[in-house]
This record gives C-alpha cells, sequence and structure tokens, in this order.
C-alpha cells in the first residue's frame, strides 16, 4: 500500500477544485440550516398560541387566608409560560388598592397584576386585579389565576396535617401500568428512541452510502480506462489505489457533513436567538427533547459523551461501507455497471441491517447474539451506532467492537485491491461472488485471458455481437427491477408499516387510551396504515429504483378488440373460483384444519376505507407497478418472459397462500392483456371489477354475490373455451431486442434481485399463514 497517501491528497484535490462539490455542499449546508431552525421553531411550541410566554412579569398576591403558598414551586413548574416571573406578598392592603397604587407595583407595573385569595367555609375564590397601567390582558390574568389554583389546591391539602410522603402522594399524578404476571420480572424500559434507534442508525448510513457509493463507484471504476492506470498501479499498487481513491471519498463526505453540522448549529443557534425576541426564552429545543428522550443508564447522561461516540461510531461504520462499495465496484467496468453493482451493495447492506434488527428480537437480547452482530462487520456497522443510544454498550465494549470493525475494514480494503487487480481487463458483472471467494483464498476463479481476448470472454461460438449486448440489456432490466420490488417490499414493511407504523400506532393510542394490541387489529387503523406504507412510501421508492433501468418505455397498441376484452374480464372469475378451493384446501391440510383467510375479515368488516382500499387503490397501483412500469422495461427482450415474470412477481408479492395462485393466473391475463393493449386504464378497470365483486357486492347483498359470481363464471368457463379451442386468438409477437426465452428465463428469474423478493415474499408468507395459528 506504498503511496496511497498521495493517491488521496490527489482525489482530493480534484473533488475541491470541481463546481459540483462545492455548490452541493453550499445549497445542502443552507437548506439544513433553515430546516434546523424551523424545526427547533415547532418543538419550542414558538409557532403554538396557546403556549406562547405570557407578558406577565411580577405577580402581587393578596393572601386573605391562612394558607401557606409555595410560590417558588409554582415558578419552578410554569417557567415555560411565565418566563422570568416574580411572585411577591402583600400585607396590609386590599388587592384593589395595591392594583390602584403604583409604589406598590415597582418597576414591572407595566407587566403586574394583583391576585387576590378569599376562602369561605366551602371553597377558595381567586380574584385578579389589572392595574391601569398594565398591558396584560384579561385572558393572561384568567389564565394566571387558573393556573395558581393548582397551588392553591395543594396548599389546602398541606393544611390538613399530613405527612410529606402522603402530601406527596396525594397531589402527586397518577400513572396506571399493565403487566402479565409472567412478564414481571422480564420487564424492560421502553422508550420510543430505544425501538427507532436501529431504524435511524440504518437510514443515515443507507443514504450516506447512496449518496457516496455511485461516487466510489465511479473513481474506481474510471481508472481502468485511464491512461495513467499503469503508472499509478506501478507506483502504489492495487491496494494503495483502493485505500487512497476510497478514503479520499470518504474525507470528501465527512467534510461535507462536518460543514452541513456547521449549519445546522447555525440553525438552531438563530432559531434560539429569534424564539427568545417572541416568547422571552424557551427551556424546549431539539437537543433537550432528545436528551429527554435517551434511556437512562451505560453513559447516555452525557450528551456530549453520547454524541461524540455514535458519530465516531457511524464514522468507522460509513468507512467500511464505502469499502465495501468499492469491492463491488471493481467489477464495474462502464456506467451501467457501476449502477448494477451499487444496487447489489445497497441490497446486501439492507440484509445486514434486517440481522442487527431482528436477531437481538428472536434472542431475546441473549448476551450471544449480540455479541455476534457487534462481531460480524456487515451487522456491526448498524448494531454499535445503535447500541450507544439505546445505552445498550458500556465505552470499555464499544473501544473493542470498534478496532475489530476498523481491523474488518482494512482486511477489506486490501481484498478489494486484489479483486479490482484481477478485474482489471474483464468486463461485465458475472461470477462477483465466485471471484470474490477466489481472492479470498488464492485460488484462481477463471482462466487468465490477455487483453485482447477479453471483448469475447461471454460470447458463445453460436451467438452473434448483437444477441450478447441484448442480452446484457435483458440482465440489467430484470436485475433493476427485481431491485425496485425488493425496495418495495422493505420500504413498506420496514420503513412503512414498521417505522412510520410504530410512531403512528403510539400516537394514536396514546391519544384515544387504547392498547397497542387492539389498534393493530383496529379494521380502520390498519387500513390506513396500509395505505400510507404502501401506496405513500413504499410506491415512489418504487419508482425511483426503477429509474436505473436507463430503458425507454416500450409498449404497443395493438389490435385489442372489445370482444377480446369481455372474454378477458369473463375469464377472470373461473380462475378466481377453482384456485380460491385450492388455495382454502391447502390452507386448511397445512394447518389441521385451524387456518383463517384474513381477507374476508377484512372483506366483510364494512369499513368504508377497506373498501376504497381493495376496490380502488390497489387496482391502480398494483396495475402501474405489475404492468405499466414492469411490462414497459421488459417486454422489449421477450414478451412471454415478461409476461410470466410480471405473473410471478404479482402473485408473490402478497405474500398470502389464500391468494397466491389465483393471483398468479389472474397476474397472467391482466399482463396479456396490457402487452397486447398497452392500455393500463383497461387491466385498471379489469381489476377494478374483480376486487369490486367481492369487496362491495358481497357486503352489501351476499345473495345477489352469489348468483352474480355463479353467472360469470359460467361466462368465463365459455369465454375460455371459445378463446382456447374456436378463435385462437392468444398470440404472442417478437420483440425489438427478442432473446430466446431458453436463454432469457435464467437472467429473469435467477439474478440475486429476485432470488431476495423471492424469499422475503415466501417468508412474509409464511408469517402470515403462521402469526393467527400460533397466537390466536
Amino acid at each position: 500500500m506504498k503511496n496511497w497517501l498521495k493517491i488521496l491528497k490527489f482525489t482530493l484535490k480534484q473533488a475541491f477544485k470541481g463546481k459540483k462539490y462545492i455548490l452541493s455542499t453550499v445549497i445542502v449546508g443552507i437548506v439544513l440550516l433553515i430546516v434546523t431552525a424551523v424545526t427547533n421553531f415547532f418543538v419550542s411550541g414558538a409557532f403554538d398560541n396557546e403556549s406562547k410566554t405570557s407578558n406577565l412579569k411580577s405577580a402581587y398576591i393578596v393572601n386573605n387566608t391562612d394558607l401557606s403558598l409555595d410560590t417558588e414551586g409554582f415558578i419552578n413548574k410554569n417557567q415555560d409560560n411565565y418566563s422570568g416571573l416574580s411572585i411577591s406578598i402583600i400585607d396590609g392592603k386590599s388587592a384593589e388598592d395595591a392594583a390602584a397604587d403604583p409604589a406598590a407595583l415597582g418597576e414591572n407595573e407595566a407587566f403586574s397584576l394583583v391576585l387576590e385569595i378569599t376562602e369561605d367555609e366551602d371553597d377558595c375564590d381567586l380574584t385578579a386585579y389589572i392595574p391601569e397601567v398594565s398591558t396584560v390582558s384579561g385572558d393572561e390574568a384568567y389564565d394566571f389565576a387558573k393556573d395558581f389554583s393548582e397551588t392553591v389546591k395543594n396548599a389546602k391539602i398541606k393544611s390538613t396535617g399530613l405527612s410529606e410522603d402522603k402530601l406527596n402522594m396525594a397531589i402527586g399524578d397518577i400513572d396506571i401500568t399493565q403487566l402479565k404476571a409472567e412478564e414481571a420480572d422480564e420487564q424492560e424500559e421502553f422508550s420510543l428512541i430505544s425501538y427507532l434507534a436501529p431504524t435511524v442508525v440504518m437510514f443515515i448510513l443507507y443514504i450516506l452510502v447512496l449518496l457516496y457509493g455511485q461516487a466510489i463507484g465511479q473513481v474506481v471504476s474510471m481508472e481502468k480506462t485511464s491512461k495513467l492506470m499503469e503508472y499509478i498501479l506501478t507506483l502504489s499498487g492495487p491496494e494503495g489505489l483502493i485505500f487512497g481513491k476510497v478514503t479520499a471519498v470518504f474525507l470528501e463526505a465527512v467534510i461535507q457533513i462536518a460543514v452541513w453540522t456547521a449549519c445546522c448549529f447555525c440553525g438552531f443557534t438563530l432559531s434560539n436567538g429569534l424564539i427568545a425576541g417572541i416568547r422571552g426564552g424557551s427551556d424546549k429545543n431539539i437537543i433537550t427533547e432528545f436528551i429527554n428522550a435517551l434511556p437512562e443508564g451505560s453513559f447516555s447522561y452525557s450528551f456530549a459523551t453520547i454524541m461524540i461516540w455514535t458519530v465516531v461510531a457511524l464514522l468507522v461504520a460509513f468507512l467500511f461501507y464505502c469499502f465495501y462499495s468499492a469491492l463491488f465496484a471493481s467489477f464495474a467496468a462502464t456506467a451501467d455497471d457501476v449502477s448494477q453493482t451499487n444496487a447489489i451493495s445497497l441490497m446486501t447492506m439492507m440484509f445486514g441491517f434486517l440481522f442487527s434488527f431482528y436477531v437481538p428480537m428472536f434472542t431475546d437480547n441473549s448476551k450471544i447474539g449480540l455479541m455476534i452482530i457487534r462481531i460480524i462487520p456487515v451487522t456491526s456497522a448498524f448494531a454499535l451506532p445503535a447500541d450507544i443510544i439505546r445505552a445498550k454498550i458500556g465505552i470499555v465494549e464499544l473501544i473493542v467492537y470498534l478496532v475489530i470493525l476498523i481491523i474488518f475494514t482494512v482486511l477489506l480494503g486490501i481484498l478489494t485491491g486484489r479483486v479490482y487487480k484481477n478485474r482489471l481487463f474483464k468486463k461485465g458483472t458475472k461470477g462477483i461472488w465466485a471471484e470474490i471467494t477466489a481472492a479470498i483464498t488464492g485460488k484462481a476463479s477463471v482462466k487468465t485471458q490477455e487483453p485482447e481476448e477479453a471483448d469475447s470472454i461471454h460470447i458463445d461460438s453460436a451467438l452473434t455481437i448483437e444477441k450478447y449486448v441484448n442480452q446484457d440489456k435483458a440482465r440489467k432490466a430484470y436485475t433493476v427491477t427485481s431491485f425496485a420490488l425488493v425496495a418495495f417490499m422493505l420500504a413498506s414493511n420496514v420503513i412503512g408499516s414498521g417505522f412510520f407504523g410504530s410512531i403512528l400506532a403510539n400516537i394514536v393510542a396514546g391519544r384515544t387510551h387504547t392498547d397497542l394490541l387492539s389498534l393493530y387489529e383496529n379494521t380502520t387503523f390498519t387500513a390506513v396504515l396500509n395505505i400510507i406504507a404502501m401506496y405513500l412510501i413504499a410506491f415512489p421508492v418504487y419508482v425511483l429504483v426503477m429509474k436505473f433501468t436507463n430503458d425507454s418505455c416500450s409498449k404497443v397498441k395493438g389490435p385489442f378488440t372489445k370482444g377480446q376484452y369481455l372474454r378477458a374480464i369473463c375469464m377472470c372469475f373461473p380462475v378466481m373460483y377453482v384456485l380460491s378451493i385450492l388455495s382454502n384446501t391447502l390452507a386448511s391440510w397445512l394447518s389441521g384444519g385451524e387456518s383463517d383467510n384474513a381477507l374476508v375479515d377484512l372483506i366483510t368488516s364494512n369499513n368504508i376505507l377497506a373498501v376504497i382500499m381493495i376496490a380502488v387503490l390497489a387496482p391502480i397501483f398494483e396495475e402501474l407497478i405489475f404492468r405499466k412500469f414492469m411490462i414497459d422495461r421488459l417486454r422489449r427482450y421477450g414478451e412471454f418472459t415478461a409476461i410470466m415474470f410480471s405473473s410471478v412477481a404479482f402473485g408473490l408479492f402478497h405474500c398470502n397462500i389464500y391468494q397466491l395462485f389465483y393471483a398468479f393466473v389472474l397476474g397472467l391475463i391482466l399482463a396479456y392483456v396490457y402487452t397486447r393493449s398497452g392500455n393500463v386504464i383497461l387491466t385498471i378497470i379489469m381489476h377494478m371489477i374483480v376486487n369490486s365483486s367481492s369487496a362491495v357486492l358481497y357486503p352489501l347483498s351476499p345473495v345477489f354475490y352469489q348468483y352474480f359470481y355463479s353467472t360469470m363464471v359460467v361466462l368465463g368457463v365459455i369465454a375460455a373455451v371459445y378463446t382456447f379451442f374456436i378463435k385462437k386468438d392468444v398470440k404472442l409477437k417478437s420483440a425489438k431486442y427478442d432473446v430466446l426465452a431458453k436463454e432469457l428465463s435464467p437472467i429473469a428469474f435467477r439474478n440475486c434481485g429476485v432470488l431476495i423478493f423471492d424469499g422475503l415474499c415466501l417468508l412474509l408468507m409464511v408469517y402470515n399463514f403462521l402469526y393467527p395459528l400460533l397466537y390466536d
């Protein structure tokens, strides 16, 4: 790794000379400054009219009772609403006389009032007098009297002669805790920060790798075509080249983050100054609220300490994933390859997060489970920063695990250098895992070839250059599409239902005084959560990832007649009828007759939001996902494979054994209609008809639904016989960049993205099937 520092300095100079780097740093910094300031305003309550600090500065109490009033306690408890307030007791004067005597009011007479306290046999009366020169409003005087009445009430309780312990019990708040007897010994303190910490760390790391991973890929891959490559390799060697380039990008990121952090601090400071001018100061801000949310224990009591160590852990984790991205980028030779390898590294990174998140849950926070995820680098990068925030790790343990992660990072850099050297004269990304294994073991995975032979490495004897290019394009399109589906599933289940769902559930449960279990069983809440998670969060993520295909849309508006369309609609119903019986029989057999289709409960709930979701929103968004966006980008490589891929994905997407089979066949019908017509409105209408028949007709009139469904099944059978045996008008056309089905099928159904998607869907399917059986 000689001379890697020279490469680092050179790369940094090149970055600092670029206008793009400076411009992005400044623009993002300004945006963060504004966002931090506005957020601090909202947190402090400066925009909340009900919580603004009162103009009252001096309150004078005329106490015509024998009660002992705790005025200091009132000031300390209400300092947010009465900043700088002083309370004085006036003796020997009536309240009315004191309010009319400027000498008795002192220098704050323009911000003062007089409160008179009297009592009779039953209760105490509080009367507020506002001096003529005072700017205190009647509402402010009333609010002060109302707030001070609590102090008078406590003084009355104290006058009964109760001991201090009994007094505190009498005036203290009542806390209600519900705990099962068998869980009493295992109860742990819960806090929202403790639950959300892993997700927050994941989000930060994911954004950092997303922003800088592409830059790492470019600086690593561009050297392969550089005229100075041989000189650089001679100067530093492959390991030195990787260390210099990757560390330079890491430092670029650290400098930008430091500037952005300074902008956030400036926004925080400026907003605090403005808040002080508006409401005379506030003890509430984004830092104090964060500190209050931290769990007790470990070294969480010092905000400076926890922030320093969290930042250190995040930086080490980010450095590890920088080299991780470089490892995959070392396989790239073109811009298209960089996008593909970056997507693979992001998805494997996602699996590291899932393991770090779920292993402690499934192992009940066992020491062995925590030790494993803190040692394995792809999981420790997420676990360590989260454990600091959650106060689950001591400082000595943290240092040990950070040293282990740094060692893995150095080893990863050396491994990346070896892989980079082996890939200098090779194109494409085939055989990534095999060559990584070969680089670790030192064994050659492929026969070394001369540079002039590299252009023909993947071309079979019977395969032309054009076909090879089409296969390469198809591989990229199917891989990116698969990863878009993975991103959709993770965004909807982890970010939507998990992260956002937990926040929403806690807020709603707190406001409605409902336990979380009952809330998740509420149909309205479930429908709202699904709509937000799938259509407002996951769908935009899917569309964003699909843009990485870099393919223009390809569709055909062919001669698709009204008769063909009506026949297609009718054929959907016998498919649903027959395959629903198959699914129910299989589920009953697997569960011993104890299975329960939750979809039936949702349909029969008579909930308007559930009906809208099933009959309107699901058809629209699912047709856009599985027909419009997907088939437009895949059909150019072969209509048959595109239709099959869309249908299999559509069936698995439902993550439900009751819908798996008929959703697949319905997907075939819908995909064929869209492929032939090129009109997504037609498939949306078909989908709405199918879903509405059960979601709308059945709840309104079960008897009419049975007649309608039976009629449509008969018509569907007739339509199928006419279509396939008489008319025989189901035909596929050759595509522009057609790839043989036997060559395209492995590309479509065996790429790493589709395997990940299949695994996620099957896991969720098993979970959805077993959970009601185990916990009902």
